[in-house]
């Protein structure tokens, strides 16, 4: 009767191999998550000079394929 009463209840003891396992990577997860979210500044910034590069690049081929008398 009293097993029954701390089952219903919630006093389990101590979490097993598999509920350990899923702390720790629970844990894991959220310090990565963090770690991503400071980054993302630096990623932001990155992704701007790349696009900047690639627009530039784009209009540059444009122009040079008009003075080849190319069609764009």
């Amino acid at each position: 009767m009293l097993r029954w009463l701390r089952l219903t209840i919630g006093c389990r003891g101590k979490p097993t191999a598999g509920q350990r396992a899923a702390a720790g990577a629970l844990d894991r997860a959220q310090c990565a998550r963090k770690e991503a979210e400071d980054r993302r500044p630096e990623v932001e910034a990155a992704a701007r000079v790349l696009r900047a590069a690639r627009i530039e690049n784009h209009f540059a081929e444009r122009i040079a394929a008009a003075l080849r008398g190319g069609a764009t």
